[in-house]
C-alpha cells in the first residue's frame, strides 16, 4: 500500500454504510461478496475493506443505522472518479439491487494518515 498520495492530489476516502433488507446469513455473504467482486481491485485504490456493524458496542455516541460498511481508499480524487465512472461499479449497483434500504455515502480527502493495517 502506498502511504503518499500522488503529486497530481491527496489521498481520497469513499465509505459506504449500507441498510440491509435481509439480515439472514446467505444474504449477508451474498453482499459482502457482491461488494468484493465488484468493488475491489480498481486501479488507484490503495485500500478496500468491508465488514458488518460491530452490533457489540452499545455507546450513546455510536451510529447503529447501518449493517454493512464498505471503507475505500484512492490515490486520488480522480481515481475514484475513474471508479465511480467503472462498469463493475455499475453493474455492482445492478446486481445489489433490492438487496438494501438505503445507504450513507461519506466522501473525504485525507489530511494526515498513519500507516495502517
Amino acid at each position: 500500500m502506498a502511504s503518499k498520495p500522488k503529486k497530481n492530489g491527496k489521498f481520497f476516502a469513499h465509505m459506504v454504510f449500507f441498510q440491509l433488507m435481509d439480515l439472514s446469513d446467505h444474504a449477508i455473504d451474498t453482499f459482502l461478496d457482491a461488494c468484493v467482486t465488484y468493488l475491489s481491485g480498481h486501479p488507484g485504490q490503495v485500500h478496500f475493506s468491508v465488514g458488518l456493524r460491530a452490533v457489540d458496542i452499545a455507546r450513546d455516541v455510536s451510529d447503529t443505522g447501518f449493517d454493512v460498511a464498505m471503507h475505500i481508499v484512492f490515490e486520488n480524487r480522480e481515481k475514484y472518479n475513474e471508479y465511480a465512472a467503472s462498469k463493475t461499479h455499475e453493474e455492482f449497483i445492478t446486481v445489489t439491487a433490492g438487496m438494501s434500504t438505503g445507504r450513507r455515502v461519506l466522501d473525504s480527502y485525507i489530511e494526515r494518515a498513519v500507516k495502517g493495517l
